[in-house]
């Protein structure tokens, strides 16, 4: 897209048409074949050729490479599709809720049937038993990350996020060590710290759970103890977290029912200082 716009003034008719159907819908690039592209901008497949070779690509596959590593990558930008056609099953405001549903309901079913039960018997064991826990998560996984934290303090104490209340991660993660647990959500489009974050972790001594994507590689095997994985790419421009959520609300389930009345008791506690302080409707 940096390219088209740095050569836009000097685009023939022709090779602009092609420019514009690209600028509208990137991410479509890695799904159409040039043929397709020269068909929607209604010029010659020559054309389309020649338009990649000015922006300095070997060809339109080269492109499509680019293209489909940004989709790969979780690009908002390259994973939004061209608006449907209004005549279209998803251009109708009913269509499009159905296929939200559908997408939605894959990721969960996708996610949950890639749980390894053995892992998740592990995790759930720790969890239940460690002297602490904590959670981090960024960008997005960090909406998963907190509400996993929230749904875990229910009922074991010493649940927090790692940089909570202005720390730094290193600083909040100075009395980490063995017998805690970790559980650091990583879902695509993470920051360049993230690696560096899960090998700290891992040199305290603490258990490391993963929680991520399918794209996430290179995770240091003797570092992380479990990797669950959720899928998290639609049709839709935004990734799903649906199954991240599900995925994080079947751990807490099972870890509060490895906790039995140690988990009910410290939730009566709770529940009592609400009805003390009446801060609830």
């Amino acid at each position: 897209m940096q390219r088209i716009h740095r050569a836009w003034e000097a685009l023939p008719d022709g090779e602009r048409r092609v420019a514009e159907h690209v600028l509208d819908s990137p991410g479509e690039l890695a799904l159409w074949p040039a043929n397709e592209l020269a068909a929607r901008a209604g010029v010659s497949g020559a054309t389309v050729s020649r338009f990649f070779r000015r922006l300095g690509y070997s060809g339109y596959d080269a492109a499509r490479r680019d293209s489909r590593a940004m989709r790969a990558a979780g690009s908002p930008l390259f994973l939004a599709e061209a608006a449907p056609d209004a005549r279209s099953p998803g251009g109708r405001p009913g269509g499009r809720i159905t296929e939200h549903l559908a997408s939605e309901q894959a990721a969960i079913e996708m996610t949950l049937a890639m749980v390894n039960p053995h892992a998740l018997d592990e995790l759930a064991d720790r969890l239940a038993t460690a002297r602490r826990v904590r959670v981090q998560g960024y960008r997005n996984s960090h909406f998963v990350a907190e509400y996993f934290r929230t749904a875990l303090s229910n009922f074991r104490p010493d649940v927090q996020m790692i940089g909570w209340s202005g720390q730094t991660a290193a600083e909040s993660m100075g009395d980490i060590g063995p017998g805690d647990v970790a559980v650091v959500f990583g879902l695509r489009r993470r920051p360049r710290i993230f690696a560096a974050l899960i090998a700290a972790l891992g040199e305290t001594g603490a258990d490391v759970a993963l929680i991520s994507d399918p794209t996430l590689r290179g995770a240091p095997a003797a570092t992380v103890r479990w990797t669950l994985t959720c899928a998290v790419e639609t049709p839709q421009t935004f990734d799903t977290l649906a199954g991240a959520m599900a995925l994080s609300r079947l751990v807490a389930a099972e870890t509060m029912h490895r906790l039995g009345p140690e988990g009910r008791r410290h939730l009566e506690r709770i529940e009592r200082t609400h009805d003390r302080l009446d801060d609830l409707e």
